[in-house]
């Protein structure tokens, strides 16, 4: 199977954020086979945004384990999945939003992110 491209963003597509992270929280449960990662993002909507109200994050070879807002699990039928975006629609003005999700860093030829080279992380 072929391992999927990232898009290509140019400047001239560029709009400020949607929502601003005024803090961001990462554990990592490093293992052989795989990495767990939990993340906290604390989020307010940017009052210099032009338009959106959706959550829209960028990732690439991860798989989503579950997310939850303000500490209630967000259910499946709340989010979409689109290649390398995830978006979810009708979100708070400031909340604190937590994902798991799962990675193979030892499988990331990128050199971005978090990969595995001569057997370290």
């Amino acid at each position: 199977m072929r391992e999927a491209q990232p898009s290509t963003i140019y400047l001239k597509d560029y709009q400020p954020p949607a929502f601003l992270i005024d803090k961001t929280e990462l554990r990592f449960d490093l293992q052989e086979s795989e990495t767990l990662v939990q993340s906290r993002l604390h989020l307010r909507r940017n009052p210099a945004a032009v338009s959106g109200t959706a959550l829209v994050l960028h990732g690439c070879e991860l798989e989503l384990l579950s997310l939850a807002i303000d500490g209630t699990a967000v259910s499946p039928s709340d989010w979409q999945q689109n290649g390398e975006q995830l978006s979810l629609n009708n979100v708070p003005d400031d909340f604190v939003l937590e994902c798991e999700t799962r990675i193979f860093p030892q499988n990331n030829t990128s050199l971005e992110g978090l990969y595995k080279s001569s057997g370290m992380f």
